[in-house]
């Protein structure tokens, strides 16, 4: 009977106590072990040798000691043949911590591979392939596991070696290798065709049956107004184009009932509108961008129109009468600044740092009544006639004591302020315009927001009408969550998730948060904090950085081999990629939660490019999805023609460098089977 685990019979365990010493074989009693253990006349090798010339073969990744090779140790064990090695001295690195030390010390990368447990499992897997049967190995380390049964190795001596104070033991573990272990990597099991048929339930196939039937361009949406009812009051950043969530929920109403629909990533809230006007009696969505909560719940609640109509005249009239009545102290401003203080509007020095200062100042010795707003950077991002306007009206639309219209009407101001701040349009990171355009920059501030706010009351109209078309109103709920944990989302409820996470991390991708900071410094959502301003980004998905390495252990080979490759270029891009990754996942897993059982998800996602490596998000979703009882049942590609997302982008933001973005999305079809 061979000797297992717990097994210690007929084992030689010592423990002498010695100092420590950072070259293990000079500790004594080691040292006396070695010369005990080791038959010289063998073939012994040693993969981490360090100054050590006891084998007959030495290896050390350090070209700082003179050992025959000088690969990584894995590497150097693959250039033996099988069963060809009488022994191994194996005096790894004792942790991770260690390994990330030892790689980092001569240069290396580190990886999640070099500091995870599989680091030792394969390892092992190519001692147990090259040591002869009765050979040996002496493992060094904190603890006696040695290479252990499963490889092919059993115990015969175990010397403990402790060092006094804090210091841990030196373990070190003779083994003799007495049957053929299991070194070779099990391969995952695929599903037979068969099975995957099997999979497919009736109405899988009847929803196939009829997306199949879509010609090719049926998904691009070119002609369609996606502007349409409460759609058009806001832009918002890689927004998906309202046509996909209609006609999905149509598809799948054909062939189940959809009671209940969620969007875990809902954004400006366009699966919640048309889960709204397509007549779904329970609607909800959900995000963790404060501005993207109003917008969607101000798109998703209808208003009584006569009263919306009085209220925003009273304020265009407030504003208006405020604008009248000090037009010249406005239009001076820009030229008290420039000309008698002698600061230079378009720089960031003198007059952005204390803008606010310095228009309380003009208007004290103007004595007009205008709240001057504080946040970072204020005189940066806009002129000095702008803010004065801006504040004035802001202050008008605090009057309005109707919550819902107030917020209705902030909506407006704050799709106008992105067009009278000095950013650049077209992009949604926070880039100014040059020095010179934001001298010759006179934007019309009422004037782009009364239009804004005349084209809302219409959309409102429309979007009231279409909704008394179908009877009573649904259900609407609105959730602040991560999408990582959906804490507040009821779980086994929705029977449809139609969603569109981001692409990936914000600072990479999409900036949410850069996007919306602005608005949310102007409106005061919930009296933020700067910080909780400018923060945003960090909350959203890929918020977490690794930047020396991390072990993956997400169900996606897809995933692993993509990360390979791009972590071989730089390390701490392979950590943000995952990151992001590691928080799709929890998406995927709490939004699993979520559904019930025979609910389809449709993710709308598009397949980026990093480090000149093609992320398969949409293979990535489906195979992280099968871990939470999702099944996937189709994967539709579109064209994305009206994707509101620049052409190009710079994802080093280096001058000059740019990238085409992406001009394909793929709606991946997921169903919960149990």
């Amino acid at each position: 009977m061979s000797k297992r685990v717990n097994d210690t019979s007929g084992i030689r365990i010592e423990r002498i106590w010695s100092m420590p010493n950072k070259n293990t074989f000079e500790i004594l009693p080691i040292k006396k072990l070695i010369s005990e253990e080791v038959d010289l006349t063998k073939y012994w090798i040693d993969p981490f040798a360090n100054r050590n010339k006891v084998a007959t073969v030495t290896n050390d990744l350090s070209l700082e000691y003179d050992t025959d090779y000088h690969l990584d140790a894995l590497d150097f064990m693959k250039i033996f043949e099988d069963n060809s090695v009488d022994g191994v001295l194996y005096d790894p690195p004792y942790s991770p911590r260690q390994v990330s030390e030892c790689y980092n010390d001569v240069g290396y990368n580190v990886t999640w591979d070099t500091t995870k447990a599989s680091f030792w499992g394969n390892h092992k897997r190519e001692i147990s392939r090259i040591v002869k049967i009765g050979g040996k190995v002496i493992t060094f380390g904190w603890n006696s596991g040695g290479i252990g049964y499963k490889y092919g190795f059993e115990i015969e001596r175990i010397l403990l070696v402790p060092h006094g104070g804090w210091h841990n033991d030196t373990i070190c573990t003779v083994e003799v290798k007495t049957h053929e272990g299991d070194y070779k990597k099990p391969e995952p099991k695929k599903k037979t065709k068969l099975e995957v048929q099997q999979l497919k339930t009736q109405e899988d196939n009847k929803l196939i049956e009829e997306l199949k039937k879509l010609p090719l361009d049926y998904w691009d949406f070119k002609e369609d107004d996606t502007k349409e009812y409460t759609h058009g009051l806001h832009n918002y950043p890689a927004v998906m184009v309202c046509p996909i969530s209609r006609n999905i929920i149509n598809f799948v109403r054909e062939i189940q009932p959809v009671t209940a629909l969620l969007d875990p990533f809902s954004g400006s809230g366009t699966v919640v509108v048309e889960g709204m006007i397509n007549g779904v009696p329970t609607v909800a969505g959900n995000d963790i961008n404060p501005l993207a909560l109003l917008l969607t719940k101000v798109k998703s609640t209808p208003l009584d129109c006569k009263k919306l109509k009085k209220e925003v005249e009273k304020v265009k009239k407030c504003i208006t009468d405020n604008l009248e009545k000090n037009k010249e102290l406005l239009e001076a401003v820009d030229s008290y600044i420039e000309t008698d203080l002698g600061l230079d509007i378009s720089g960031k020095k003198g007059w952005g740092d204390s803008a606010p200062q310095y228009l309380k100042q003009y208007c004290n010795e103007k004595k007009i009544d205008i709240e001057i707003p504080e946040f970072k950077n204020i005189g940066y991002w806009f002129r000095p006639r702008v803010i004065l306007e801006l504040a004035i009206e802001k202050a008008a639309i605090e009057k309005v004591a109707d919550t819902d219209i107030r917020d209705f009407i902030f909506v407006a101001m704050s799709e106008s302020i992105r067009l009278v701040s000095n950013r650049r349009n077209g992009e949604f990171k926070m880039f100014r315009m040059q020095a010179q355009k934001v001298l010759a920059f006179r934007p019309d501030v009422y004037g782009e927001f009364e239009r804004i706010l005349s084209r809302n009351v219409e959309k409102m109209e429309e979007f009231v009408a279409k909704l008394n078309e179908n009877g009573p109103l649904p259900d609407v709920s609105i959730f602040r969550n991560s999408a990582c944990t959906l804490d507040d989302v009821p779980d086994d409820t929705y029977d449809l998730i139609i969603t569109s996470p981001p692409y990936g991390d914000s600072r990479t991708t999409v900036a949410y948060g850069e996007y919306s900071r602005l608005s949310l410094q102007w409106i005061n959502l919930g009296n933020l904090t700067e910080k909780e301003i400018m923060g945003v980004d960090k909350s959203l998905m890929g918020g977490k950085k690794y930047r020396n390495g991390f072990e993956l252990d997400l169900k996606s080979e897809t995933l692993r081999a993509a990360l390979d490759k791009i972590k071989d270029a730089d390390l701490e891009r392979a950590g943000d990629v995952y990151s992001f990754y590691e928080d799709l996942n929890l998406a995927i897993k709490s939004s699993a939660q979520k559904t019930k059982k025979g609910g389809y998800h449709f993710w709308v996602v598009g397949n980026r490019t990093v480090k000149n490596i093609l992320l398969q998000t949409d293979v990535i979703i489906s195979e992280l999805a099968e871990e939470y009882g999702m099944e996937t049942v189709y994967t539709i590609d579109r064209n994305i023609p009206n994707k509101v997302m620049p052409s190009v982008n710079s994802p080093t933001n280096e001058p000059g460098k740019t990238v085409t973005t992406m001009t394909m999305e793929h709606i991946v079809v997921l169903r919960k089977n149990k």
